[in-house]
């Protein structure tokens, strides 16, 4: 296939992929939500979790895998901690009401900490670490996923690659947003919808010997964790902690987005510090720039052209994507096409 991109303004995107959600069932303000987060996922580069992800989504709604009006109700309120109850929503609307939770209880009792059950597939998660930021607070965001990695040592999917996220407000902000596995299950996806290998170290086939063949690594094979042992390890302890603690599903348990019926069973996990409780938020700003400058101006490495700060790719993308428009590649746009014309929709407008 080749590598041609279109390019389509953020807000025609938004507003076609609203219609598609809301055509699908959702209610208007959270297929806004919803659109609105895979949107920002492609403006930020992470086109793994963004368009890409549309057509299992929808397929969910229809098939009933996914709840399109779930009611989040608190199972256990602990004052600063809580459980909270998705109703088998959409990942990314059940999330959001988690976070904003989370940072309600953090501007009560100066931190707070969230766990959101019978959940779905959320999308980025710097989607939710980062609405702390809008507050003035440090954001934090993991969930448990569905099995895509043996654990260390094994040859068949256990775990999750249960991706973790820290947003801290600076100039632009420290937001890291990674994943357990050496890269997100969504860029294998890509490669093998476009018919390319990917890099050795990627994945793994079903004997655990290193594959390049994407259709390899997520059907039969695994993913392989970053760092080896230490990256399995996190995953195991998250995995431990969200499934065991809110009395839902751990990774081995999880439906992936690829099943239309059943319901996902992923747990989240969500917390907020607030800052200005301990010191000035421009205090403390100041110091994380300090400290981000510091690092840019580390003499660099041979090859090297500029040390980035975690988040920064993202942000500087961000920044062109809205005014250059957000490049699609065809599969994609066909994909969006389909739905469109399935569910009586204008055509998206392209820019080019």
């Amino acid at each position: 296939m080749a590598d041609y991109h279109s390019l389509v303004d953020a807000d025609e995107l938004r507003r076609v992929v609203t219609r598609i959600f809301e055509k699908a069932g959702m209610p208007g303000d959270d297929a806004a939500w919803t659109a609105d987060a895979l949107v920002r996922t492609e403006l930020d580069g992470t086109s793994s979790h963004g368009v890409i992800r549309i057509p299992d989504y929808v397929a969910r709604l229809e098939g009933g895998g996914l709840n399109p009006g779930p009611k989040v109700r608190v199972v256990k309120d602990a004052g600063a901690l809580a459980i909270l109850d998705g109703d088998n929503g959409m990942g990314h609307v059940v999330a959001k009401r988690a976070m904003e939770d989370c940072i309600e209880r953090a501007a009560q009792h100066n931190v707070g900490a969230v766990i959101m059950s019978g959940s779905n597939h959320f999308g980025a998660a710097a989607l939710y670490s980062r609405l702390a930021l809008e507050r003035g607070m440090v954001g934090l965001c993991t969930t448990n996923s569905v099995k895509i990695i043996a654990p260390f040592g094994g040859k068949e999917k256990k775990i999750g690659n249960n991706p973790v996220s820290i947003a801290v407000p600076g100039d632009p902000p420290v937001l890291l947003d990674m994943a357990l596995s050496q890269v997100a299950r969504g860029y294998v996806l890509q490669a093998k919808l476009s018919g390319k290998p990917i890099p050795e170290g990627w994945g793994v086939d079903s004997e655990g010997r290193p594959s390049t063949d994407p259709a390899e690594v997520l059907e039969s094979g695994s993913l392989s964790p970053v760092g080896g042992y230490k990256g399995s390890g996190l995953s195991i302890a998250i995995d431990a902690v969200l499934g065991a603690l809110a009395g839902g599903g751990h990774s081995h348990e999880i439906v992936g987005i690829i099943n239309a019926e059943k319901p996902g069973n992923v747990t989240h996990f969500f917390g907020a510090i607030r800052i200005d409780a301990l010191r000035p938020l421009a205090d403390f700003t100041a110091a994380v720039n300090v400290l981000c400058d510091l690092l840019r101006a580390t003499p660099k490495a041979e090859g090297a052209e500029r040390i980035w700060m975690p988040g920064e790719i993202e942000h500087e993308s961000a920044g062109e994507r809205r005014t250059s428009g957000i490049p699609l590649l065809p599969g994609r746009i066909e994909e969006i096409a389909k739905l469109t014309r399935r569910l009586d929709i204008p055509d998206m407008e392209l820019i080019g």
